[in-house]
C-alpha cells in the first residue's frame, strides 16, 4: 500500500472513530445535560470538560470529511499539480488491467492456456494521428490497451511524457459536441475534470486512445474523424476496420494481419487433445479456415470445442449454442432445461439490444430509462399489462374506494362513488391478445395492488380530513373551500368558474351545518383521485412510448364500486340517507383525477418495468452470472465483442434453444459412452466421440 492510500484509509479510520465517540456518545450525554439531566458517573471530575470536547471532535469530524472534497477542489484548481497527474495514472491502469484481465483472450489463456498472436507492437512515438487497421476481431484493441500500459508505465517513470486515456468512442452521438462529450468521458473514466481535462488537451499532456470507431456508422465515423482533426490533438491513437481514415490530412497506419494457417495449427497442438475437434472441423470445411482467421473468432471456436466435437453452425452461433449447452466447469455436462436455456437466451438479446442502442458492450443488470428498451417487448405482455394487470388495478380501486367510503361515510356517499367512477379518464387500451392463462394471473395481481394502494390511501385520506374537521370550524372549512378553488381551477383554467365551484362546499355547509363528513369526504376523494390519475397518466406515458393510441375509457368500473358498496353493507356499514355533505366532499375530491391525469416520468418508468419482465426476469442477476461462467459475458457482465453483441440482439431465442437441446443430448449420450467405457475397464481415446 502506498503512502497515499495509507492516508486515505487512515483519515476514513479516524473518521468513523470520532463520528461514532461523537454521535453514540458524547452527543446523547450532552443532550441529556442539556434537558436538565446529569452527566454519567463514570465521566467524575472530567464533566466540565463534556462541552469543550464536544466541540473539538465535532470540528475533528467535519475537517476529516471536508479533506477529500476540498482536496479535489484545490487539485481542480491547480492543473499542473502532481497529485493529478498521478491520480490519473492510477485509474488509467486499474482501467487497462481490469480490461485486459476480462477479456475473451484471457479467458483462452486461463481455460486452454494458449495465447493468439495479435500484430505487430504499436510504436510509442506518436507524430501523427496513428491508426490501427485491421477486421474486426484480429486484436486491435488488445494492442490499444497493451500500448495505453507501456506509455502509463513510462509516464510514471517521465514526468514529461502525456498521460495515455482509453476512450471508447461507441457512446458519442452525432448531435454531441464532441469536445465537450470527450470530457464527459475523461471525468467519468479517469475523474479528469473538465477544467483539468482542457488544460491537459490545450498543454499535449494526454494521449488519447479512442476504441470502438467501428461502433459507429458510416456517416458518423467521418463526423467523429472531422471533429478529431478540428480539435487538433496532439498524440491520437485510433482504431478502424474500414478505410474512412482516409479522410484525416495526414496519419500513421499500422495493418493487424490475420493468423496464418501454422498458426493456428500450433496453438490447436499447444492445447491437446481438448482442441482435436476443431482440428476435425477445420479439415473437414476447407472454408471454416478464412472464418478463424482472427484471434477472436479462434478464440470463440476454442471455448465451444474445448471439451470435444461440436456440430459447427458458424463461429458466433456455434460459440453461443455450445456455451450454454456445456457445463460452466467446461465438462459436457449438461444444466438446465429448454425453458431455462431460452430464458437465458432471451435475457442476453434483451440485454445485447440495449447495450447496442447505448453504443457500448455492457450487459446491465438494471433497466434504463424505458426509452430505450420500450420497443423490444413483445405484444404478449403489452396485452397482459394494458388489457389485463391495469383494468384489474382500477376495479381494485373502485372497490376499496367505495368499500372506504360505504364504512366511513355511510352507504349512500358508496353507491355516488360508485357512479362518479365512470369519470375515469381514458384507461383502456388496445391490445393483441395473449396468454389467457398468464392474463388471469396479471389481473388478479393488478387487482390486489390496486385495491391495497387505493383502500390505504384513501383511509389515510380519512384520517387527515378527520383531522382537519378538529381544528376551528373558520380554518377547516377555510381549507376546504382554497382545495375546492385549487381544485376546480386546474381542471378550468378560469377564475370565474373556479371561484364559483368553491362556493358548493360553502352552500354545503349552510344547508347542513359544520360536520366532519364535508372535511372527511374531501381527504378520501383527493387521496384516490390523485392514485387513480397519476395512475393512468403513468399508463398512458407508457402507451405512447408504445408508438399507439388508447381506446375509450371503462364503462364497468361502477359494478367493481358496487361491489365495494355490498361489502361494506356486510361489514355493518349504515345507510346515512342524508350523506350530502359526504358526496360533495367525495365528488369534490375525485375531481383532482383529471388535474393529474399527466404522463409522469416516474409514475411511467415505474409502470413500464413489468413489461420487461419476459425478456429480464427477476433472476437477473443469477442468469447474469451463469452468462458469465460460461463466458458469454467477461469483466463484471460485459460482452466479449460487439459482433457476439450484436449476434446476440439478433438472433432467435426458440431456434438457439433448440439447437441447445439437441447438444445436450449429444454430451448425454457422449456421458453414456464414457461411462460404459470405464465400467469396461477401457479408456476413450481422443478420436473417440466420446473423448
Amino acid at each position: 500500500m502506498d503512502a497515499r492510500r495509507l492516508g486515505r484509509t487512515s483519515r476514513l479510520i479516524a473518521l468513523i472513530g470520532l463520528g461514532a465517540v461523537t454521535c453514540l456518545v458524547l452527543v446523547p450525554v450532552a443532550v441529556n445535560m442539556a434537558t436538565g439531566g446529569s452527566a454519567l458517573d463514570v465521566l467524575g471530575p472530567y464533566a466540565a470538560w463534556l462541552w469543550p470536547a464536544l466541540a473539538v471532535l465535532c470540528a475533528l469530524t467535519v475537517c476529516l470529511a471536508a479533506w477529500e472534497p476540498l482536496r479535489s477542489l484545490v487539485l481542480q484548481r491547480r492543473p499542473s499539480h502532481s497529485a493529478n497527474r498521478r491520480a490519473a495514472l492510477d485509474l488509467v491502469e486499474r482501467f487497462v488491467r481490469a480490461r485486459v484481465d476480462g477479456s475473451l483472450a484471457e479467458q483462452v489463456r486461463l481455460k486452454l492456456g494458449v495465447v493468439p498472436r495479435v500484430g505487430p507492437r504499436l510504436p510509442t512515438r506518436i507524430r501523427h494521428p496513428l491508426i490501427v487497421v485491421g477486421s474486426p476481431g484480429a486484436g486491435k484493441t488488445t494492442l490499444l490497451l497493451s500500448l495505453a500500459e507501456t506509455l502509463a508505465a513510462r509516464a510514471r517513470q517521465d514526468l514529461s511524457l502525456p498521460v495515455p486515456a482509453v476512450v471508447d468512442l461507441g457512446g458519442w452521438r452525432r448531435d454531441d459536441d464532441f469536445g465537450e462529450w470527450l470530457l464527459r468521458a475523461l471525468s467519468s473514466r479517469y475523474r479528469i475534470g473538465a477544467r483539468l481535462g482542457r488544460v491537459w488537451l490545450r498543454q499535449g499532456n494526454l494521449v488519447l486512445l479512442f476504441d470502438g470507431l467501428d461502433e459507429l456508422s458510416p456517416a458518423d465515423r467521418v463526423e467523429c474523424l472531422a471533429w478529431i482533426t478540428a480539435l487538433k490533438l496532439r498524440e491520437v491513437v485510433l482504431c478502424s476496420a474500414g478505410d474512412e481514415y482516409q479522410h484525416l490530412p495526414r496519419c500513421d497506419v499500422v495493418r493487424v494481419d490475420p493468423l496464418g494457417r501454422n498458426e493456428v495449427l500450433d496453438l490447436i497442438a499447444a492445447c491437446g487433445p481438448r482442441l482435436d475437434g476443431l482440428r476435425e472441423a477445420l479439415e473437414k470445411d476447407p472454408e471454416l479456415w478464412d472464418e478463424v482467421r482472427t484471434p477472436l473468432a479462434f478464440g470463440l471456436l476454442a471455448l465451444a470445442y474445448r471439451a470435444g466435437r461440436a456440430e459447427y453452425r458458424g463461429v458466433l452461433e456455434t460459440y453461443l449454442v455450445e456455451s450454454v449447452a456445456r457445463d460452466p466447469s467446461g465438462s459436457s455436462g449438461s444444466i438446465g432445461s429448454s425453458g431455462s436455456s431460452e430464458r437465458s437466451v432471451r435475457a442476453l438479446r434483451f440485454l445485447a439490444r440495449i447495450a447496442r442502442r447505448q453504443g457500448d458492450l455492457q450487459a446491465r443488470s438494471r433497466l434504463p430509462s424505458r426509452e430505450v428498451w420500450l420497443d423490444f417487448v413483445g405484444t404478449d405482455v403489452v396485452w397482459r399489462l394494458f388489457r389485463r394487470a391495469a383494468p384489474g388495478a382500477l376495479a381494485g380501486a373502485a372497490t376499496a374506494l367505495c368499500f372506504v367510503v360505504g364504512v366511513r361515510l355511510g352507504l349512500v356517499a358508496g353507491v355516488v362513488t360508485a357512479v362518479a367512477t365512470l369519470g375515469v379518464p381514458r384507461s383502456a387500451f388496445i391490445a393483441v391478445r395473449g396468454d389467457v392463462r398468464r392474463g388471469r394471473r396479471w389481473a388478479v395481481t393488478g387487482f390486489v395492488v390496486g385495491a391495497f394502494v387505493t383502500g390505504g390511501v384513501a383511509v389515510l385520506g380519512g384520517m387527515l380530513g378527520g383531522l382537519v374537521s378538529g381544528w376551528p370550524p373558520a380554518v377547516g372549512y377555510g381549507v376546504v373551500v382554497v382545495v375546492a378553488l385549487l381544485v376546480a381551477y386546474g381542471n378550468t383554467r378560469d377564475r370565474y368558474w373556479a371561484l364559483a365551484c368553491a362556493l358548493v362546499p360553502v352552500g354545503v355547509t349552510v344547508v347542513t351545518g359544520p360536520g366532519a363528513e364535508l372535511p372527511v369526504g374531501l381527504g378520501i376523494g383527493l387521496a384516490s383521485g390523485a392514485v387513480v390519475g397519476a395512475f393512468v397518466g403513468g399508463l398512458r406515458g407508457v402507451w405512447a412510448g408504445l408508438h399507439a393510441r388508447g381506446a375509450i375509457g371503462l364503462r364497468w368500473l361502477p359494478v367493481a364500486g358496487l361491489v365495494g358498496v355490498g361489502l361494506a353493507a356486510l361489514a355493518g356499514a349504515a345507510v346515512r340517507p342524508s350523506a350530502l355533505g359526504a358526496v360533495t366532499g367525495v365528488l369534490l375530491g375525485l375531481a383532482v383525477t383529471p388535474v393529474v391525469n399527466r404522463p409522469f416520468d416516474v409514475v411511467a418508468g415505474l409502470l413500464a418495468r413489468p413489461l420487461a419482465l419476459d425478456e429480464f426476469p427477476l433472476g437477473r442477476k443469477a442468469i447474469l452470472q451463469s452468462a458469465r461462467d460460461r463466458v458469454l459475458l467477461v469483466d463484471e457482465h460485459r460482452f466479449p465483442h460487439d459482433l457476439v453483441r450484436d449476434h446476440l440482439a439478433s438472433c432467435d431465442p426458440v431456434e438457439v434453444a433448440a439447437g441447445v437441446e439437441r447438444r445436450r443430448a449429444e454430451l448425454g449420450r457422449a456421458e453414456l459412452g464414457r461411462a460404459e467405457l470405464g465400467r469396461a475397464g477401457l479408456s476413450p481415446t481422443a478420436s473417440d466421440p466420446t473423448a
